[in-house]
């Protein structure tokens, strides 16, 4: 006696077609976003808008209508041998963070007693994402948020809403506490 087939096979070979052909509309919607970007990288801006609450280098009201979180950022922007914490723009040269009771780890205590209200995105230069590294860990240590951007050398930070100017030349940074 010969072997029962079973009747029950399903053909997926249509289902495949409408898997290939949703996989090159994606594959070419992310190419065309990346030759947008490419032909134009002064186009993409990373943005923390605040639409209410305080400055969080003066304690001053902020009012914007057009914000969309609900935290303070401060901004870190990290070099190979220094940071400078924005929108205040005090430079923190690395040697300085071998010490005990820095003035980072006095930044951190800071922002880690109202790390409700406020967080730190780090925006990390090019060659120096060690020190980033164990920037993020001290930073995860004190469990304040925290978020990580890439930036070229040449590419300015300015912050929206600031009481000082931050796009200052590296070694005119205004030294003082927010």
């Amino acid at each position: 006696m010969g072997k029962k087939r079973d009747s029950t096979k399903t053909d997926f070979s249509s289902f495949m077609c409408v898997i290939l052909m949703l996989t090159g509309a994606l594959v070419t919607i992310m190419i065309s976003n990346v030759v947008i970007i490419a032909a134009n990288p002064e186009n993409v801006q990373i943005t923390s808008i605040i639409p209410s609450g305080f400055d969080p280098s003066t304690e001053k009201e902020v009012e914007d209508s057009t914000g969309n979180v609900t935290k303070n950022p401060w901004y870190l922007e990290v070099w190979r041998d220094r940071m400078i914490i924005h929108p205040t723009g005090e430079e923190i040269i690395m040697s300085e963070l071998e010490q005990k009771g820095n003035t980072f780890e006095k930044f951190l205590d800071r922002v880690a007693a109202k790390k409700n209200s406020q967080y730190i995105v780090l925006l990390v230069r090019e060659n120096s994402a060690s020190l980033a590294r164990r920037l993020k860990q001290a930073i995860r240590d004190r469990q304040i948020d925290t978020g990580m951007d890439l930036l070229f050398k040449t590419d300015p930070v300015m912050v929206r809403n600031a009481s000082a100017p931050t796009n200052k030349p590296a070694g005119t940074a205004k030294s003082g506490a927010p």
